[in-house]
């Protein structure tokens, strides 16, 4: 589904001239929302299915994310639209640094990435996908802390249990390193972040309390005890607040059922209304002077007396998301934070060691040429290696690009070899688990497999099934003849 531009003008000027009115008659002090607030809400792309993540660009256009189309959509100071990424891994937040560097919230793969492109977006590194081992549950919103540090939070929306033990936000280091900050102890549930622009304060949306809290930053990634700023009102304000966005003069502007702005301190200033319930807001534009807000299936925009405070400084680099590798006929999308080895045997094309779990023993990626054996032969000999006491066995058979493939998911006591290959000594490992995968191609049956300690395992799944191409779309269950 793509998005459409604007609405016929008649039904637009009447929805702006609504919105208009009902700003101006705000519950508190609209004379201050008079002068901030330049012109009336209007309508710029619509038709989308549910709009966030609004962030505007140093080359001169808006980015926002269409999250149940999977995709970022550009949109030109013109109001023109066009899809900037796709395949956008559930992206919900994001932001720009002065450079034209992307970083995004994508919620679909539990990870903050770098994306880089002016004309179609690209997904280049891993800024954060793990803390102590486990997957985020859902990188939701983002802010740049201008001293080349990132801060993000990871509530959960899904509806399936949580990755990790908290809902919290996490900072990331200029070398990368990830730290949980804030989490249960301060609130249920965290969603809207912001740094303030002159780096002394991080302000979070606390969505489930409808409250506003600052932070003081005491050093990177060293808060000081919260100050609720704000609690919305229950019947004015509903839920929220969502997103969240800032002027040049440190002003906060929240989603709830309206645009909610806050002088610094968080003193009510008035209400923007908006025609349908917005999710998140920034300030761009040419002149930097328009409030964007998206709301549900659309995008708006709303004329400002205030402008965007200058955007931060680069955040960390991340490590390369993949880089492709080849093997004889078939190609493999190898993370880039996985180290080649040299093969430990003439049967291995290509060999890696994939990083452990916090402290924990790293695991294997291997890649075997085709040889002898049937598919089921080999898919045997996979499952005896594993204990029949306790294992547990899936599999599914599916097609990606290079061919039709079979996957085998082991966990239980992985007899594991001790010693030379030779010996063909093995030692009880309880608690591994083994992904193993036949290939199938023009040439014969490629066998790619990976095994190790579960809780690493369990990190590293989606690259892994990434690595080949596996579609899930195409999986149904597979059983031995």
């Amino acid at each position: 589904m793509h998005c459409s531009n604007k609405l016929p003008l008649l039904s637009l000027a009447a929805v702006a001239l609504l919105a208009f009115q009902l700003a101006a008659n705000s519950h508190c002090r609209a004379d201050d929302l008079d002068s901030l607030v330049a012109g009336p809400v209007e309508q710029v792309v619509t038709d989308c299915v549910f709009t966030e993540g609004p962030a505007w660009h140093p080359q001169g256009f808006l980015l926002f994310s269409d999250i149940p189309n999977n995709r970022i959509v550009r949109v030109n100071p013109d109001g023109t639209s066009s899809d900037w990424l796709t395949m956008s891994a559930g992206t919900n937040g994001i932001i720009c640094d002065q450079a034209g560097r992307v970083y995004a919230c994508q919620g679909g793969a539990n990870r903050v990435a770098g994306l880089e492109g002016l004309e179609s977006g690209t997904v280049t590194a891993v800024i954060a996908d793990t803390f102590e081992g486990q997957p985020f549950n859902q990188p939701n919103d983002l802010a740049l802390d201008g001293q080349g540090g990132l801060y993000f939070t990871d509530p959960n929306y899904s509806g399936n249990p949580s990755t990790q033990p908290e809902q919290g936000v996490y900072y990331v280091s200029p070398s990368g390193e990830v730290s949980r900050v804030l989490g249960s102890a301060n609130f249920e549930r965290p969603n809207g972040v912001l740094v303030t622009p002159d780096g002394k304060y991080l302000i979070v949306a606390s969505i489930q309390e409808r409250k506003v809290i600052r932070y003081e930053i005491t050093a990177p990634g060293q808060l000081s005890e919260g100050q609720v700023l704000f609690t919305g009102d229950e019947e004015l304000d509903g839920g929220g607040p969502d997103g969240m966005a800032l002027d040049s003069d440190g002003r906060i502007y929240c989603t709830y059922k309206s645009v909610v702005v806050l002088s610094p301190d968080g003193q009510l200033i008035g209400r923007i209304e908006v025609p349908e319930k917005p999710a998140n807001c920034t300030l761009g534009g040419p002149d930097k002077n328009i409030l964007y807000i998206t709301a549900q299936t659309s995008l708006y925009s709303v004329p400002m007396n205030v402008t965007a405070p200058p955007l931060m400084a680069a955040g960390p680099d991340g490590m390369p998301l993949s880089r492709s590798v080849e093997a004889l006929d078939i190609t493999l999308q190898v993370p880039g934070n996985w180290e080649a080895e040299t093969p430990t045997s003439n049967l291995r094309l290509l060999q890696y060691k994939v990083p452990g779990a916090e402290g924990g023993e790293p695991t294997e990626y291997v890649v075997f040429p085709p040889f002898g054996g049937t598919r089921e032969e080999n898919i045997t000999r996979w499952v005896d290696q594993f204990e029949a006491e306790g294992r547990e066995l899936a599999m599914v058979v599916g097609t990606c690009p290079q061919g039709e493939y079979v996957l085998v998911d082991l966990i239980g006591t992985y007899n594991k070899p001790d010693g030379p290959p030779v010996r063909m000594q093995t030692v009880a490992a309880p608690g591994y688990r083994m992904l193993s995968v036949i290939l199938t191609t023009a040439n014969g049956n490629y066998f790619i497999k990976m095994v190790g300690p579960a809780d690493t395992m369990e990190a590293s799944v989606q690259a892994f099934r990434d690595s080949f191409g596996a579609d899930a779309s195409t999986e149904s269950d597979y059983t031995l003849p």
